[in-house]
C-alpha cells in the first residue's frame, strides 16, 4: 500500500497559514481596488457638483444677455468652468483641450468621456436666470470639466497606502506564523526526544519536564508522563509478577524433588511410600489451585469468561460457602450473619469464587475462636454485603496493593494462601458492574464492603 509522504508540522502549519494569509491579501487588495474606485468616483462627482453650487450669484441677464460678474471662479480645485447659452453655445471660459467643445450639453448628469489620450470628468448644471429688464427667465448652463488624472494622482497615493499597509499586515502575519509554528514545535521535539531517549536507554523512571505555552501540549506531556507511570508500574507488576510465580511453583516442586530424593535413599516400605506420596499429592494439589486461579484471573482480565449470568438467589449462595469453609471449623470462628432475602443477576459460579475469598481472607487474618460478620442488604437498585473481621487490619501502603497478584500483606509469606484471592475478588466485581470498598485498621480490623447492581438493566 502506497504511503503518504510525510511532512513536518512546521511546514504544514506554515504553508497552511501561508496560504490562508496570501489568499486574504488578494481579497484585502481586490476589496480595496474596488471600493476605492467606487469611492473616487463618487467623491470626485460631489466635489465637482459642490463647485457649482453658488455659481448662479455671479451670472446676470440683461435684455437677454449675459453678463458674468468679476466675483466668479473660472478654475478652482482642478475644476474649470465654461459659461454656455442656451443653446449650448460657449460663451465665455476656457477648455483644457478643444475638441471637448463638441461635447453635447446633458443637464445634471455627472459623465467621464476620453478626449485625444485623456480622461474627463464633465458636469453640466443648468440655471435658470430671471432677466432683470425683461423678467424672462432665461436658461444658462455652466460646464465644469475636471481632469482625471489631476483627481486621481491624489486619490492613488491613498491606494498605494492601502495596498503597502496591506502587504506589511501579510508580512507580519508570516512572521507570527514562522514564530507560532516554532513555538510548537520546539516542545514537540523535546517530547521526541525524550521519547527517544526513553527507548533507547530503556529508563521508564525518565519523564517529559517542560512546561509550554500551550495548555494542549502541557496536557499531552502531562498524559505521556501518567503513560509512562502506569508502563513503569505495569513493567514492574510484570517482573514482581515472574519473580512470585517462580517463587510460589518453586516451594512445591522443590518439595516433590525433595520426597523423591528421600524415597530412593530411604524408601523401605509402604508407609514410607504412603507418607511421602501424600505429600506430593499435597504439593501438586497447591500448584495446580496456583494454575488455575492464574488461569480464572487471566480469563477474567482478557474477557474471555463464558456470558452465563442469571437471577439466583445472593443470600443461599452466602451460606452454601460458609458452610463449606474449612477455616471456620480449623480456627472456630463464630459467624454473625444478618442477611436479607435479596436474589441478583450473576454469574454464579464466579460469584461464589468471590464470596468464597472475601469470607476466607477475612477467617485467614482473624485470630483462633474470635468472630467474623456478615451483613447483606438492598438499598434502590444496588445490593451491598459486607465482610467484618477483628483481625490484624491492614496498613495505609498495604490496602493501596491488596488486588496486585501475589501481594500479601504478611512478607514472611507464613499466612496460608498466594495472593490471588483478593485479585480474583476484584476483577469478578468489576466484571459484574460492581465495587469493592475497603476500610481497616491496624490492630482493629478491617470491613469488605461489595456493591453490585441488583438487576440486568443495571448492569
Amino acid at each position: 500500500m502506497k504511503q503518504n509522504k510525510k511532512i513536518a508540522i512546521t511546514h504544514y502549519i506554515s504553508i497552511r497559514f501561508s496560504a490562508i494569509i496570501f489568499i486574504m491579501a488578494a481579497i484585502m487588495i481586490l476589496f480595496i481596488s474596488y471600493f476605492s474606485n467606487k469611492t473616487i468616483y463618487f467623491d470626485i462627482r460631489r466635489q465637482i457638483r459642490k463647485e457649482t453650487h453658488y455659481d448662479f450669484l455671479n451670472i446676470d441677464i440683461r435684455n437677454g444677455k449675459i453678463f458674468v460678474n468679476k466675483n466668479f471662479i473660472f478654475e478652482e480645485d482642478h475644476v474649470q468652468k465654461i459659461i454656455l447659452d442656451s443653446q449650448g453655445d460657449f460663451f465665455r471660459g476656457h477648455y483644457p483641450d478643444k475638441k471637448l467643445k463638441n461635447i453635447p450639453v446633458n443637464q445634471w448628469h455627472f459623465q467621464k468621456v476620453k478626449c485625444s489620450s485623456d480622461y474627463y470628468y464633465i458636469y453640466d448644471r443648468p440655471y435658470l436666470k430671471k432677466d432683470t429688464i425683461t423678467n424672462k427667465r432665461v436658461l444658462v448652463i455652466v460646464r465644469n470639466i475636471g481632469k482625471a488624472s489631476d483627481f486621481d494622482s491624489q486619490y492613488k497615493t491613498m491606494k498605494y497606502i492601502s495596498y503597502t499597509f496591506t502587504f506589511v499586515i501579510a508580512f507580519i502575519g508570516f512572521l507570527l506564523i514562522g514564530i507560532v509554528s516554532s513555538q510548537l514545535t520546539i516542545p514537540m521535539k523535546k517530547i521526541k526526544d525524550t521519547a527517544d531517549k526513553i527507548g533507547t536507554d530503556g529508563d521508564l523512571a525518565k519523564r517529559i519536564e517542560y512546561t509550554t505555552p500551550f495548555k494542549e501540549l502541557d496536557a499531552m506531556i502531562q498524559a505521556n508522563n501518567r503513560m509512562m507511570d502506569r508502563l513503569e508500574d505495569l513493567f514492574q507488576q510484570q517482573q514482581q509478577f515472574t519473580s512470585d510465580v517462580a517463587h510460589e511453583l518453586r516451594t512445591p516442586s522443590a518439595i516433590v524433588s525433595a520426597e523423591c530424593q528421600y524415597l530412593k535413599k530411604y524408601g523401605k516400605n509402604i508407609d514410607d511410600y504412603t507418607e511421602s506420596l501424600t505429600v506430593i499429592e499435597r504439593q501438586n494439589t497447591k500448584t495446580t489451585e496456583i494454575i488455575s486461579q492464574l488461569l480464572q484471573l487471566s480469563r477474567l482480565e482478557q474477557g474471555r469468561i463464558k456470558d452465563d449470568f442469571e437471577y439466583s438467589n445472593f443470600k443461599t449462595l452466602i451460606e452454601s460457602v460458609c458452610d463449606m469453609e474449612p477455616l471456620q471449623f480449623k480456627k472456630q470462628i463464630t459467624i454473625y450473619s444478618n442477611l436479607d432475602d435479596i436474589s441478583i443477576y450473576m454469574n454464579v459460579g464466579l460469584m461464589a469464587i468471590a464470596v468464597k475469598n472475601i469470607i476466607n481472607n477475612a477467617m485467614k487474618y482473624s485470630k483462633n475462636k474470635s468472630s467474623i460478620k456478615l451483613k447483606l442488604w438492598k438499598e434502590k437498585d444496588y445490593v451491598f454485603f459486607e465482610v467484618k473481621d477483628y483481625g490484624c487490619g491492614m496498613s495505609e501502603e498495604t490496602k493501596k496493593h491488596i488486588y496486585d497478584r501475589f501481594y500479601r500483606a504478611d512478607k514472611s509469606r507464613n499466612t496460608e494462601g498466594f495472593g490471588l484471592g483478593l485479585s480474583l475478588v476484584h476483577k469478578i466485581i468489576e466484571l459484574h458492574k460492581g465495587t469493592i470498598r475497603v476500610q481497616s485498621e491496624l490492630g482493629v480490623g478491617s470491613i469488605f464492603t461489595l456493591s453490585l447492581p441488583s438487576d440486568k438493566s443495571s448492569q
